[in-house]
C-alpha cells in the first residue's frame, strides 16, 4: 500500500521546486535561498519536504559552480585570445571576441532551458507526491 502524501507537505515541495525562480525577480541568488528557505522552515516537520528541498538546493549549489566556472574560464578564454592577437586588425580581434562571448550567451540559455525544464519536473513529481532527482546535481546536502 502506498502512503499518500498530504497535501500541504507536496506544497511546500513544489515551493522548494518553484521558488528557485526567484533568481528571475531580480533577487540576488534568489535562486539558492529559496530552496534554502523552505529546506529550514519545513525539513523537520516532513522528510517528504526535506527531500525535495535538498533536491532543489543541491541542483541549484550545482548550478552556481558551474556559472562562476564559466565566466573564470569565459574571462580566461577572452584575454587568451587577445594576448596572442596582439598584432591581428582591430576588425579579427573584435570578431574573434564576439564571436566567443555569442558562444558562451548561447550556452548559457541552454543551460537556463534546460533548468527551466528540470524545475518543472521537479515541481510537478512534488505535486504527484513522487520523489525528484535532478539531473547533473552534485549532492552537497545529504
Amino acid at each position: 500500500m502506498q502512503v499518500q502524501t498530504p497535501v500541504a507537505d507536496r506544497n511546500w515541495a513544489m515551493a522548494a521546486h518553484l521558488s528557485a525562480l526567484a533568481a528571475i525577480a531580480g533577487l540576488p541568488f534568489g535562486h539558492v535561498v529559496g530552496p534554502l528557505v523552505v529546506y529550514l522552515i519545513k525539513a523537520r516537520d516532513s522528510e517528504f519536504v526535506a527531500e525535495h528541498a535538498r533536491a532543489s538546493l543541491n541542483y541549484q549549489l550545482t548550478l552556481s559552480l558551474g556559472l562562476i566556472t564559466a565566466v573564470i574560464v569565459g574571462l580566461g578564454a577572452t584575454f587568451g585570445f587577445l594576448l596572442p592577437m596582439r598584432g591581428a586588425s582591430d576588425t579579427a580581434l573584435g570578431l574573434s571576441v564576439t564571436a566567443l562571448w555569442v558562444s558562451f550567451g548561447l550556452l548559457l540559455l541552454l543551460v537556463v532551458l534546460a533548468s527551466l525544464i528540470f524545475i518543472i519536473m521537479g515541481t510537478i513529481a512534488a505535486g504527484e507526491g513522487r520523489p525528484y532527482t535532478y539531473p547533473f546535481a552534485i549532492r552537497f546536502l545529504r
